[in-house]
């Protein structure tokens, strides 16, 4: 299980924050999530793909806020109140209310996806905390072969998310491949960057 201390360690000091313990009481039934929130934190972004906030100025916002819709019945019930954990790639990284998951979400859709982000919050901040250790030590030498460098960042998003994987097994198992999606993104924008 991460702790504060790592996140810290893998993010930097100024990127980790807490969540204030009444903030916590007031948006999450979940005394486990309270916990993580209070007590580990969360980091402000991943890698240039996910967005979090900053949990100690940031009110948790549900979908329906997040997008700010005028028709409140816009959404099903089970959607409408789950709340945002962070935001980017197109969609949002959910927690359901009804079962602890975090889901993805895509505006414009009516229900969640079938999108299994993590099986709870803990193993999203592990696996969140898992990448950013992989790519701390990351050094890329593509080849300026266009094909070339393609199948090499293919096989460093295999290679990445191999060593990952059983961090939460169904999460990469999920037809929505959203950690491969965030793994091949950063590795392409750190490779356009090179």
């Amino acid at each position: 299980m991460v702790t504060h201390a790592a996140l810290v360690s893998a993010f930097g000091p100024l990127w980790v924050e807490t969540m204030p313990p009444e903030v916590a009481e007031r948006h999450f039934a979940n005394p486990e999530d309270r916990r993580l929130l209070t007590e580990v934190g969360m980091p402000q972004s991943l890698l240039g793909q996910l967005y979090f906030g900053n949990v100690r100025t940031d009110p948790p916002q549900t979908i329906s806020q997040a997008l700010d819709t005028a028709t409140p019945d816009k959404f099903p019930p089970e959607v409408r109140d789950d709340i945002v954990i962070a935001a980017g790639m197109g969609g949002f990284a959910c927690l359901s209310r009804s079962d602890n998951h975090i889901y993805w979400y895509e505006p414009g859709s009516g229900d969640r996806k079938l999108a299994l982000i993590n099986t709870s919050l803990e193993r999203f901040l592990e696996t969140a905390y898992q990448l950013r250790l992989k790519f701390k030590g990351l050094d890329l030498l593509y080849s300026v072969d266009e094909d070339e460098s393609q199948e090499e960042i293919g096989d460093e998003v295999r290679r990445l998310v191999g060593e990952i994987r059983d961090v939460d097994r169904p999460s990469f198992d999920s037809p929505a491949m959203f950690w491969q999606h965030v793994v091949l993104f950063a590795l392409e924008t750190l490779v356009s960057e090179g």
